[in-house]
């Protein structure tokens, strides 16, 4: 189902909560909604589930105004952060509800329930669990209860608000994998609420940033990760750099370090922030270079480095992986130069900078970094 949401404004006495949302959500997408606690993920989703009601806007699927439908009437299959199962009902139960409880002319025979509510069981895998009750399971079963029952309805969009944040964080990786693979083989449309960077990257065909009531960025995974639509942006996805800069006559200039494979934007001279990640920095001993390793710690297959940079107040964070560091063999103390590889140039004002066309020269530096 094609879902087009156009102005949604949203209210709680007089705290603002969403201020003109505009989103389109194509049949079949997945679509994650990410956000801090606060930036009203959660109130959207519950507006197209038809649990809260705007002050402003309109939502329309396939055509439809769902805004005009109570929320039964919608066909939507709804998944909580803490399962709501019934504690007193088995699972092959708590999955049948949605359909026992239907008016008399609309509900399934029984033998049809039964059946559906089997084929469900399977297609979650947890049919072995039919009789037994809620307190009996796994969080991780008890989440799969849980979407079987939201899918026991046949619903036209599947809406999850955090279904995964009550698990520990291997469970959350095998959910989301077997989530993705299932939402691939049933092909609805589905929106999920997460706070969670890495899980909205992993299981979303397209991201939605929030903040604050508002869209920061919509795009696909890669497209907000290599092109952050703003500094907010940039600092939410973590882990970043902010390098003071200097655009003039073509070239980009970062006090104390080397900008050469970094392509500036065009046509612009003047104060700029470079946003750039710890990966993407290389480290070279230089006995004349103005930087310093603060530290170094070793994580895993990396090694990060802190580096003090004169005229910043935090270390540069860098990061190289493990058989690249073993090369440089880099210490505490040592005094090295600061090799930009990439990064994301923003005005002083916070506007993203459009790149140049990059020139075979910068090709050449960058490849020699890497």
């Amino acid at each position: 189902m094609a879902i087009a949401i156009k102005g949604i404004e949203k209210r709680f006495a007089d705290a603002p909560v969403l201020r003109g949302i505009d989103l389109t959500i194509a049949d079949g997408e997945l679509v994650a909604l990410l956000g801090a606690s606060g930036s009203g993920k959660t109130t959207l989703l519950r507006i197209l589930a038809g649990l809260e009601w705007p002050q402003a806007g309109s939502v329309t699927v396939d055509g439809r105004d769902w805004l005009a439908l109570e929320a039964q009437r919608r066909r939507v299959g709804f998944v909580f952060q803490h399962y709501a199962l019934f504690q007193h009902m088995s699972v092959r139960d708590n999955v049948a509800f949605g359909l026992t409880v239907r008016p008399r002319a609309s509900r399934p025979p029984k033998g049809e329930i039964r059946a559906r509510v089997e084929a469900l069981l399977d297609l979650v895998e947890i049919g072995h669990l039919a009789n037994r009750f809620p307190a009996q399971l796994s969080g991780g079963q008890r989440q799969r209860v849980a979407l079987a029952r939201a899918l026991a309805i046949e619903p036209k969009v599947l809406l999850l608000d955090e279904p995964f944040g009550a698990l520990d964080a291997r469970i959350r990786k095998d959910l989301r994998r077997w989530l993705r693979e299932l939402h691939d083989r049933l092909g609805m449309t589905t929106i999920f609420v997460t706070h969670d960077q890495d899980e909205a990257f992993e299981l979303a065909d397209r991201v939605v940033i929030m903040s604050d009531g508002r869209i920061e960025q919509a795009g696909t995974p890669d497209e907000i990760y290599d092109h952050p639509a703003s500094p907010f942006v940039a600092r939410f996805l973590g882990g970043v750099n902010e390098l003071p800069a200097e655009l003039a006559a073509g070239r980009l200039v970062v006090p104390g370090a080397d900008a050469g494979a970094v392509t500036p934007p065009a046509g612009t001279d003047g104060t700029a922030t470079l946003f750039v990640r710890p990966h993407e920095i290389d480290l070279v001993a230089d006995s004349r270079a103005p930087a310093r390793i603060r530290n170094m710690l070793t994580s895993g297959p990396s090694i990060r480095y802190d580096v003090d940079l004169p005229g910043l107040a935090t270390p540069v964070e860098v990061e190289l992986p493990r058989e690249a560091a073993r090369l440089r063999n880099l210490r505490r103390g040592d005094a090295v130069r600061l090799r930009l590889l990439r990064g994301r140039v923003f005005s002083a004002h916070g506007a993203p900078l459009p790149p140049a066309a990059p020139s075979p020269e910068r090709h050449r530096i960058l490849e020699a970094a890497l």
